[in-house]
């Protein structure tokens, strides 16, 4: 069986910024879902005894254990691929776990971190705004919309201050026919208010009072999860730490929002979306999670009292998330339900005598249907000391694991994805 190389992952450990401006999160997701990292060129390629191959880069690769590298432009052509990275000996070398015993490199091409394996199938002329979507779509893949817009369509009516807390207004679309294509209430969405079909991506106001979006991937803030949040105050200039993580199915990305000189940079919070492995035979799959509120900028909210708030940890409604209702209606989508023996994952201790502790996140709705499992991501019953993104290896099984926020005492837990098997 050969190794798994299909869920990748990325953090600012490998060069990349997600800082205090506006553009950043697009960029990112840029990079991370379509276009990937190239490294700097190949100075040496070679295949060793075991069929692996070594690459010596001309600089920095800072590239992460487990990451997956794509090669183009090698001859033999059967060369050009995707490869876990096995080893990395140093800062300048790589190993690719790889099955080419007895062929040797004739020419040597590039190399580069692949992406998640998305496409942009919309983006505007002020480059604000960005659809994506899944490469080779079934037709269960949402169009991803995230909107960094910071006024109304005339300009005027909502403005949002640039110097104001950074998130982008998210949203998963059945099909669109342009990037603003939105106001169809016979189109899956998610969310969805039926009475406000714009609602989400919606500018309303200005100065401090201004209301902009519905749900939000905050990524610069000036202040923790556990702390209340006020859009309007002045934020601190720094580069987030993070991990995101995923296929081109569905991905999550842990950012930490919050940072100033000397304080930890380990309470981050969740936000992701995409397909789940569904318990039934209905076209409607898609999770997002995300703060999902239309408070005003001077508003000050306690995220983790906000249901869906924190996904997956603090308590039963923090930890809540959304999907698409089993049977599609108008009404558009239901809180979702983690089933976890607790909520604080990485912390707890419940399962100390395992090596990771780790279990699947099967979920049910309000409607109190059980709809399946979330793909890629684990629950962790064993208390783990991480403060930044680290990939490990359990038997053959290959994770990568960052900190988060778990409760709202402030205790820091784990969160843990899967990356596949290494063969």
């Amino acid at each position: 069986m050969a190794t798994d190389v299909d869920v990748q992952y990325f953090s600012h450990l490998n060069g990349l910024t997600l800082g205090n401006n506006w553009g950043d999160l697009i960029r990112l997701l840029d990079t991370c879902l379509v276009n990937g990292l190239p490294l700097t060129s190949i100075t040496a390629a070679s295949i060793d005894a075991q069929g692996d191959i070594h690459l010596t880069t001309y600089a920095d690769h800072k590239c992460m254990l487990f990451q997956i590298v794509e090669l183009t432009g090698f001859a033999p052509v059967e060369l050009n691929g995707k490869y876990r990275i096995k080893g990395v000996p140093s800062t300048t070398e790589l190993i690719l776990k790889a099955e080419h015993a007895g062929k040797s490199i004739a020419t040597s091409g590039e190399a580069k971190l692949a992406p998640l394996g998305y496409e942009i199938i919309f983006r505007d002329t002020n480059d604000v705004k960005r659809v994506y979507r899944a490469k080779d779509p079934s037709t269960q893949h949402p169009f991803i919309r995230v909107d960094e817009s910071l006024t109304s369509p005339d300009g005027t009516t909502g403005v949002y201050t640039s110097t104001y807390a950074k998130y982008a207004m998210v949203g998963l679309l059945e099909h669109m026919e342009h990037i603003d294509d939105y106001e169809n209430p016979d189109v899956q969405q998610l969310p969805f208010d039926p009475a406000d079909p714009a609602k989400n991506w919606k500018i309303t106001g200005t100065g401090a009072s201004v209301v902009r979006g519905w749900s939000r991937w905050y990524w610069a803030t000036v202040s923790q999860v556990i702390e209340p949040q006020m859009d309007s105050a002045t934020l601190y200039a720094f580069n987030r730490q993070f991990t995101l993580c995923g296929d081109k199915n569905s991905f999550y990305f842990l950012k930490n929002n919050y940072h100033y000189p000397g304080y930890p940079s380990n309470r981050k919070s969740l936000c992701g979306c995409g397909l789940f492995n569904q318990s039934t035979s209905s076209d409607n799959q898609w999770f997002l999670m995300t703060f999902l509120t239309t408070k005003a900028a001077n508003q000050a909210v306690y995220q983790y009292q906000v249901v869906g708030g924190t996904p997956l940890v603090v308590d039963r409604e923090a930890s809540k998330f959304f999907s698409t209702k089993d049977t599609y209606d108008a009404a558009g989508h239901v809180e979702s339900s983690p089933i976890l023996p607790d909520f604080f994952s990485g912390s707890s201790g419940i399962y100390n005598g395992n090596e990771v502790g780790l279990l699947e996140i099967p979920f049910f709705d309000t409607d109190k249907k059980l709809r399946g499992t979330l793909q890629h991501i684990a629950y962790s019953g064993k208390n783990h000391s991480v403060t930044d993104t680290t990939p490990l290896v359990s038997d053959n099984s290959m994770y990568v694991t960052d900190s988060l926020l778990a409760n709202s005492s402030g205790v820091i837990g784990s969160i843990f994805f899967y990356l596949g098997e290494l063969e």
